[in-house]
């Protein structure tokens, strides 16, 4: 037999954790498909300055979308401080010689990877991920709105 102690702390107090939503994976695969391909057409059509910068927004956005999408259970923060790590890894090893070995192998890698080392894009991966969060808590509220349960 349990006792109040052996309850969780939310029990304790009287509120149990909200659950996790789980989100559609064929909604999450359109919204990745979509990402990928305006990124495809951004940063081969749209010259740089802007095309660059676009192309790395969508990037974290597209990572975002790529991890939500194999763990769809995910908290949006959580899913953001990864792909914020995963991103900024990637650049910070884009100083290194490492990716280039890896572009002298495989050049299509470069999708995934880069190429060259910028502190600019650190903040443009920041700012996406921001995005990527935001779109994902309104997406939440709204569906708890449509659900008729209470929003964030």
């Amino acid at each position: 037999m349990t006792g109040p102690s052996d309850a969780s702390p939310a029990a304790r107090r009287g509120s149990a954790p909200r659950a996790a939503r789980r989100r559609s994976r064929p909604r999450v695969l359109a919204v990745l498909t979509a990402v990928v391909a305006l990124g495809l057409v951004v940063t081969t059509q749209v010259p740089d300055p802007v095309g660059d910068v676009v192309g790395d927004l969508l990037y974290a956005v597209a990572v975002y979308a790529a991890l939500v999408l194999v763990a769809p259970r995910v908290r949006p923060w959580v899913a953001g401080a990864v792909v914020l790590t995963w991103c900024w890894l990637v650049e910070a090893l884009q100083a290194t010689p490492v990716v280039g070995a890896v572009l002298d192998v495989v050049p299509a890698a470069a999708w995934v990877l880069g190429s060259t080392f910028s502190a600019r894009d650190l903040l443009l991966y920041l700012l996406g991920v921001l995005l990527a969060v935001g779109f994902d808590v309104l997406a939440d509220a709204r569906a708890g709105v449509a659900r008729g349960s209470r929003p964030l």
